[in-house]
């Protein structure tokens, strides 16, 4: 009998017996495999038994930044257990020197400040490493990270206080990064994060960017169109 056959039989001592069974299987490449082993962990934790896991909480809590991505998705999907299982340290991949693994905390920071994993004064604490998202060399990431940044504006995590670091990212050297910065401005306007008056003293940047071919030209000739 397997792990698989184990759960579907409810066989809890089984499971007990090869509890590091169903935590290798959490990082498996294989999702079918990932899911198994979390779904054993739900049904321990579900009948009385998180007693069992409650000594394996930092092999859990080092799945939240593993290397596969796809581990690292099952985990941070899984944020109830750690909350059940009183794990400490996770607020510590906000700060991540990989922006992988920095993305994954912050797409579900969020979470963490209602399940009261992490106080919202302390997400406000390290916003600081957010800023890098919004200049990561992923593409995926920092389009994400932009959208994810107006929420995080709404939910006052960032503040006027940082416009000036934002108006910097207005100006950046870097096309698709000023690109996003437009883009996410307007939007940020509504949120009476930045004015209108104040994306009118930097529009000379903005239509600088019209001169290069782009793909985003007209949208950018429209955003010139918005200030003027």
């Amino acid at each position: 009998m397997d792990i698989k056959n184990a759960l579907e039989r409810k066989d809890i001592k089984y499971l007990i017996r090869y509890i590091r069974s169903v935590l290798n299987l959490l990082k498996s490449k294989d999702r079918l495999e990932r899911e198994v082993g979390w779904k054993a962990i739900d049904f321990l934790i579900e009948t009385g038994n998180v007693n069992e896991l409650v000594q394996y909480r930092n092999y859990l809590r080092s799945l939240l930044w593993h290397r596969l991505q796809g581990v690292r998705d099952d985990a941070w999907k899984h944020l109830h257990v750690y909350k059940i299982l009183q794990t400490k340290g996770i607020e510590r991949a906000l700060t991540a020197q990989s922006d992988k693994i920095k993305w994954s905390a912050w797409s579900n920071v969020l979470n963490l400040v209602q399940l009261g994993m992490v106080p919202k004064e302390h997400i406000r604490s390290v916003r600081y490493a957010y800023w890098r998202l919004l200049r990561s060399i992923y593409p995926t990431i920092r389009k994400k990270a932009w959208r994810l940044f107006v929420k995080l504006v709404h939910e006052g995590i960032f503040d006027s206080s940082d416009k000036h670091r934002f108006s910097e990212l207005l100006k950046s050297n870097k096309a698709n990064v000023r690109i996003l910065a437009w883009r996410t401005a307007f939007m940020l306007v509504k949120e009476n994060f930045i004015s209108v008056d104040e994306l009118k003293a930097n529009i000379g940047y903005l239509e600088e960017l019209t001169m290069q071919q782009s793909k985003v030209k007209k949208l950018l000739r429209n955003l010139i169109k918005e200030l003027t």
